[in-house]
């Protein structure tokens, strides 16, 4: 199912498999990709793990459960809690015995506004269950970037931590690397973004924003993330601004999940997690 919402600015298209953000519109123009054959998705949510696992397994008080990179959120049906025009709430009940096979219960839901020309999502996350829920949860949004157009990713404030990178299983790699801003700007290049996603892992800021030659494109503002991948498909027209909870395992982790170090949400408790997209320009 599409739910479609909007205002006379903006209009928006929300998946109700993974709750995926699959178009965003101002003016009717596309600002996302379109999943072509290079990157056959939009916007999906990354839940419970961000990344991969060693052997696409978890390990759990002696078993083994299987998991796809990123998780399988992005691929489970959510139930449309309730809509308006400019908004919708969306719901994911997962239950151990569900066909993923992922030991622990959670609940997350999906809360998308429009106001103006900002789409404001919010996720809230919580554990159903009765023991302590491991789980990651990052965005993956792709936007529009045609390959001759110079564009720059302008930080609210100074990043001179260290970056990582992942390896191509998408597991975390032990080396750093120094900033490669200059001010609070990073040139986006097919060149720097070749060797897959690059990860600011001490993130100061909370906004960042995509500038071309025209100025602004839109800016994104997050809470909770405090990790920020950029990614691309090499020859793709695209660049992922990605907000992560958590940092995928590292390269060579084979440990019982309760000992990978992670979030632990308690029985009960509930944790939220925003993002605001405003766009700019024309």
């Amino acid at each position: 199912m599409q739910i479609r919402i909007g205002n006379d600015q903006l209009s928006a298209v929300i998946d109700s498999t993974g709750s995926e953000l699959i178009s965003l519109q101002s003016r009717e123009q596309e600002l996302l990709w379109e999943a072509g054959p290079e990157w056959a998705r939009h916007a999906p949510i990354l839940c419970p793990v961000i990344g991969r696992v060693a052997e696409d397994v978890i390990r759990h008080n002696g078993l083994r459960y299987p998991v796809t990179q990123h998780g399988f959120v992005r691929d489970s049906g959510f139930t449309v809690v309730r809509s308006a025009p400019d908004s919708t709430h969306l719901r994911l009940d997962h239950h151990p015995e569900d066909a993923t096979g992922f030991p622990f219960p959670f609940a997350l839901e999906t809360q998308w506004h429009l106001a103006a020309r900002q789409l404001t999502v919010t996720f809230i996350l919580t554990n159903s269950g009765h023991s302590p829920l491991p789980a990651s949860l990052g965005w993956h949004p792709a936007f529009g970037w045609k390959r001759d157009e110079d564009l720059d990713l302008v930080f609210e404030r100074p990043e001179t931590g260290s970056t990582r990178r992942v390896n191509s299983e998408v597991h975390l790699t032990h080396e750093r690397y120094d900033s490669p801003l200059k001010g609070n700007s990073l040139r986006l290049t097919e060149e720097l973004l070749s060797e897959g996603a690059l990860i600011f892992e001490s993130l100061n800021s909370r906004t960042v924003r995509l500038v071309s030659s025209d100025g602004p494109v839109l800016s994104m503002a997050f809470r909770g993330f405090p990790h920020l991948a950029v990614w691309k498909k090499p020859g793709a027209d695209f660049v992922c601004l990605e907000p992560w909870s958590d940092l995928p395992h590292e390269e060579g982790e084979r440990r019982e999940l309760s000992s990978v170090p992670t979030e632990l949400l308690m029985p009960g408790a509930s944790k939220e997690y925003s993002c605001r997209l405003r766009i700019h320009g024309k």
